[in-house]
């Protein structure tokens, strides 16, 4: 149950919501909740089943420029000590014309995140291992801004408090010590903005520039190229910028993209040493985000500490409408200057899209990394997706993949495979089902058998109630492993049970 004082239960707070969303709508009022509740047991967990209730409900009120937002979080579970019920988020926000203000909880970025990068992934709830609590996952910070924006420049100032997302709600550890950024931008022409920021930590003063072009169609109408270079220093030394000596903290990261008819093509790279400023900073991972299940699992976390590397992109169109990508993704970790102990990640996708008829879509690929930073000497992913519209109402999608991972520690070889299958049916406007089955061989997965293959199977059944309420139903077992969102990747815990997810979006 709730904690004792906190918000109403799921039944009363269905009534109270319901009658709002049939109440005369409000145009500067906004109301959303999201309800998720649990019933089950966890990975290799004797205490048998576990019930659990999270509530998220947001509030917003606009007029005349101004808006106040509100945002509360709660969060029951049968097990002692993990309940909680907190106002999250509070926040007055004034805009007129190209002038912003605001006072409260915040997102901002600073450049591409090299030094500041305040956020949160809607939807998105997260679970530490240690408290076992849910909670939105964001990374915002607690102050005040302010933001001017001219077709030639903006200016923006802000002080805040940055809180620590591996932290659940109703810790008081969450925030640490305050913050203060400026950032100047100047756009002299539509083709070019040249920028730079500074980042008081307090013990530390960081500062970044950064430079974007434009030049429009260089390779005849149609076409288009973007460079972007911005350089960051942990501690500023102005006799010492733009080094990127070892003993710096320093960030370096370029970036171009070009489009030319049915070509694209875009080159990444990024230098980062001794850049991690946790809870803080997000500079670019370069590395390629997967629609793939079993890829994000085994995905290449970036460690901005010690960081150097690539990543290299390049995509072509068919006349008859098939695509085909290619990505080559390259990192090293040097643990200390001038040895000869890098770790290196090296990873080759190839993804063929193509449709056959007007009713089948059909998508292939395949993925060879090899990384010593994993302790992975090689894994090979190949995979295909089918998707068949059977009718205007009725469509159906299959998915399949399969993994081989050679993984090492030392001199000793611990070989696994994964297997993943998707069967899906969509039924226009509302419904939609998916089943989902997955085998390993890894006997050291935290729920695994010690002996032999394990299996995980579930079943996600959606019902979209109109254009404003969802209800999604997730039932059987969740295989621990990584997600990435927008970027992000974050760990999903393992489960066992059912779980019912109601967003609602009344005015």
């Amino acid at each position: 149950m709730p904690p004792r004082g906190a918000w109403p239960c799921t039944p009363t707070l269905l009534i109270v919501v319901l009658l709002l969303d049939i109440a005369p709508a409000q145009p500067q009022l906004r109301l959303s909740s999201l309800a998720e509740i649990q019933s089950g047991r966890l990975p290799a967990d004797e205490a048998g089943t576990q019930r659990s209730l999270y509530q998220q409900l947001n509030l917003a009120y606009a007029k005349r420029g101004f808006e106040l937002s509100l945002r509360g979080e709660t969060f029951g579970s049968s097990e002692a000590g993990r309940n909680y019920g907190e106002l999250v988020q509070r926040s007055l926000r004034y805009q007129h014309g190209r002038f912003e203000a605001g006072a409260g909880h915040f997102n901002a970025i600073l450049g591409e995140g090299l030094l500041l990068h305040a956020f949160e992934l809607p939807g998105v709830l997260t679970e530490d291992r240690g408290w076992r609590r849910r909670y939105q996952l964001t990374r915002d910070l607690d102050g005040a801004f302010l933001r001017y924006d001219h077709p030639r420049f903006s200016c923006t100032l802000l002080r805040g408090t940055p809180l620590n997302s591996a932290l659940p709600p109703g810790l008081d550890e969450r925030r640490g010590h305050p913050l203060q950024a400026t950032a100047f931008s100047w756009r002299p022409a539509s083709t070019l903005e040249a920028g730079v920021e500074l980042l008081d930590l307090g013990t530390d003063l960081g500062g970044a520039t950064h430079l974007r072009l434009r030049p429009g169609p260089v390779l005849g109408p149609g076409s288009a190229l973007e460079c972007y270079a911005e350089y960051a220093q942990r501690e500023t030394h102005p006799s010492r910028w733009l080094s990127l000596a070892t003993d710096l903290g320093r960030g370096l990261y370029l970036s171009s993209s070009l489009t030319a008819g049915p070509w694209g093509l875009s080159l990444e790279y990024k230098n980062y040493r001794d850049f991690l400023l946790s809870d803080i900073n997000d500079p670019p991972p370069l590395i390629r985000e997967h629609e793939a299940y079993l890829l994000n699992r085994l995905t290449h976390v970036l460690l901005p500490d010690d960081e150097t590397g690539a990543q290299l992109e390049a995509s072509y169109t068919f006349a008859g409408g098939q695509s085909l990508l290619f990505n080559h993704t390259l990192a090293t970790r040097t643990l200390e200057p001038g040895n000869t102990d890098d770790e290196h990640l090296r990873s080759y996708f190839l993804q063929f899209d193509t449709s056959l008829g007007a009713e089948v879509h059909a998508q292939a690929f395949a993925d060879l990394t090899r990384s010593t930073i994993l302790e992975d000497s090689r894994h090979l992913t190949l995979g295909s997706h089918w998707q068949w519209q059977a009718s205007d109402r009725h469509s159906f999608s299959a998915d399949v993949q399969v993994q081989d991972v050679n993984r090492r520690f030392g001199e000793l070889e611990l070989p696994y495979e994964n297997l993943y299958l998707s069967l899906g049916w969509t039924g226009a406007p509302a419904w939609s089902a998916a089943l989902v089955l997955q085998r390993a061989t890894d006997t050291l997965e935290s729920g695994a058998s010690p002996t032999g293959a394990s299996y995980w199977t579930g079943l996600n059944t959606g019902w979209q109630m109109g254009d404003n309420h969802r209800l999604d139903l997730f039932a059987g077992q969740r295989r621990t492993g990584l997600a990435c969102t927008a970027g992000t990747c974050y760990e999903v815990l393992g489960f066992e049970g059912v779980e019912l997810r109601l967003v609602n979006q009344f005015y």
